[in-house]
């Protein structure tokens, strides 16, 4: 009857690393969450795809960006605009980075705090560049992890 204990530790162990692993697909996910959005953004002039960049947020979505609120309607907005543009000729694309992300989750809510680099380009000068840190708050959604809150601001600049 010594093979009890040994059954239980082993049970609770094999479901210790499961639950480990799973937690680990998790963070993986929420870290793909968030590059995607910024990638997204970036290569929309070439995949025009808006549904691929809003379906990364929740529909009650709303953030900060340089201390102007953002909801997703105005992500959508902003997109129909620039593909409008990109119709018409405009040669302004845009990359974007992100680094230094680290990722945290408590159930079916997870965090990113990240910086990230914008620049926009045309015809291979850059015309502008924003830089900065967020913090992106992320709730999981059936199985897929969005983001519902976001607060971003611009790095300052050295005197």
């Amino acid at each position: 009857m010594r093979l009890q204990p040994l059954w239980i530790m082993l049970f609770s162990g094999s479901l210790g690393w499961s639950l480990s692993a799973w937690a680990g697909q998790d963070e993986e996910a929420v870290q793909r969450a968030v590059t995607q959005a910024v990638a997204g953004t970036a290569t929309f002039s070439e995949s025009r795809d808006k549904q691929a960049v809003l379906a990364l947020y929740t529909d009650d979505y709303v953030g900060s960006q340089d201390g102007q609120a953002e909801t997703k309607a105005a992500i959508e907005q902003w997109l129909s605009d620039y593909e409008s543009e990109l119709k018409q000729g405009n040669r302004l694309r845009f990359i974007g980075a992100v680094s230094n992300l680290k990722t945290g989750l408590e159930g079916s809510t997870a965090w990113a705090i990240y910086d990230y680099v914008f620049q926009a380009i045309r015809d291979g000068e850059i015309e502008g560049q924003d830089a900065g840190t967020c913090t992106s708050l992320l709730r999981k959604e059936q199985s897929t992890w969005r983001i519902f809150h976001d607060h971003c601001s611009k790095s300052k600049a050295a005197k």
